[in-house]
């Protein structure tokens, strides 16, 4: 472990091009969140007879956001007892509106044709069961995002290695996938991590060597078997996304403008974001990309040209364990901070999704980096104070207006649910970038 003055040099190398950024960088992002994220409301009130209600105060109060925020839901009821259990819901909710679902392959159909996701199945570290984890979505008005239909790994031992028995047994997947959840799930990663086969080598599924084109397949399969609504993604890791990055020649580009071109129907990409790896390496080799604001914007500027919908799809920000404890923390919450602020603001993007909420709960040995936002110990570590804070306070709208003579009122906020208190009522609306946001109302005096 490094002392504490080696720890601050290090963190201030690591927060340098967020603190001294490309000119006019935090400016663009300061205007960007206003812009994308934030609307006009307009509220009419009248009477009984049509006349305008003059001088109503109007109490307007954000309930919820129409931009995901979202987290996996690996641990939802996988604790040993219910007190974490309850406190690990508490946290989620708390911050949350979106949840991934686990539908790895090889936990849904561990056994040939014995599927697990009723709630009452097996336990299984790490995947609760899809009909437990959507049924408390609904309960909770959070979003379930589906993770995933197909990639080339976490797919069950039983898979035979001819190519055309997988790709007959993916069709059956996915029928399935779309019979029990086409109408509760409205939001899948449909292909995950395509480009992680070693390049000079055919694509593989476990042992079996799949058709070289098994992404548009994939899509082709989902889009027959999944309602006209769902919405498909594709998603890759870190290196792809963000630094594999040569403008239009970058692989994610080339990828999605020729499944484009080839008719799939793609609906976004997702962005992965996993910072992995020792401090000093991130410091030696990252810097110029991974912890630059201007290269972030510029790499999802670039894929905003395909006119998608961008999703930061899975983010783990370490606690280097080099550093103090306290020092690795604060560094954590900084990065957060930082990384969120630019995301919420690029055009774009529709959602930004924290991968493990909790110290403890990663897979494999990533764990040891503890990129959780929760303690070991259950508590809140800065960087989860920093994401409440952001969520429900500084992206966060209240406010009281009055009706003019017309019996008009106005507010700006951020896009989202509402609750409007006047005269003693309380009407729910949505402030949304894709509507008018006129919400005429008519009541007594």
């Amino acid at each position: 472990m490094f002392d504490e003055k080696k720890s601050r040099d290090l963190a201030r190398q690591l927060l340098r091009k967020f603190e001294h950024p490309k000119a006019g960088t935090w400016e663009r992002v300061e205007l960007d969140i206003k812009r994308n994220r934030m609307g006009w409301g307009t509220i009419l009130l009248k009477d009984r007879a049509g006349r305008p209600l003059k001088n109503c105060e109007i109490r307007i109060r954000q309930t919820g956001h129409d931009f995901k925020f979202g987290c996996n839901a690996f641990k939802l009821k996988d604790f040993s007892d219910n007190e974490k259990n309850a406190a690990y819901e508490e946290f989620f909710r708390r911050v949350f509106n979106e949840a991934v679902v686990p539908l790895f392959w090889d936990s849904t159909e561990p056994e040939r044709g014995e599927f697990r996701y009723s709630a009452d199945s097996p336990v299984m570290e790490r995947r609760p069961p899809a009909d437990l984890v959507i049924d408390w979505c609904e309960e909770n008005r959070i979003a379930p995002k589906g993770h995933w239909i197909f990639c080339d790994n976490f797919v069950p031992s039983w898979l035979p290695k001819d190519s055309r028995e997988v790709m007959f047994l993916l069709e059956k997947r996915i029928m399935e996938l779309g019979r029990r959840y086409g109408t509760r799930i409205r939001k899948w990663d449909v292909v995950n991590e395509s480009f992680t086969y070693h390049p000079r080598k055919c694509p593989t599924i476990g042992d079996a060597t799949v058709p070289p084109d098994y992404v548009y397949q994939t899509f082709q399969m989902a889009e027959k078997y999944f309602p006209v609504m769902d919405e498909f993604i594709y998603n890759d890791g870190t290196d792809i996304s963000f630094r594999s990055f040569a403008h239009d020649s970058s692989p994610m580009f080339l990828l999605a403008d020729r499944l484009l071109r080839r008719g799939a129907k793609l609906d976004g990409l997702g962005l992965q974001f996993h910072l992995y790896g020792d401090v000093e390496s991130a410091v030696r080799m990252e810097t110029g990309s991974f912890f630059d604001p201007a290269h972030l914007l510029q790499v999802m500027d670039q894929l905003g040209q395909l006119n998608l919908p961008l999703h930061i799809s899975e983010i783990s920000l370490p606690c280097y364990p080099e550093f103090p404890r306290d020092i690795a923390r604060e560094i954590q919450g900084e990065l957060l901070r930082n990384f969120y602020r630019v995301w919420f603001s690029q055009k774009n993007c529709q959602s930004i999704v924290y991968w493990n909420l909790c110290d403890g709960t990663a897979y494999g040995d990533e764990s040891r980096f503890n990129a959780g936002l929760i303690g070991p110990d259950f508590t809140e570590k800065p960087s989860y104070r920093i994401l409440d804070s952001l969520i429900n306070h500084e992206w966060h709208t209240e406010t009281t207006v009055a009706t003019d003579e017309n019996g008009e009122a106005v507010w700006n906020g951020f896009y989202g649910e509402y609750d409007l208190k006047f005269l003693g009522t309380c009407e729910h609306v949505s402030l949304t970038p894709r509507g008018e946001n006129e919400y005429p109302f008519a009541l007594s005096e």
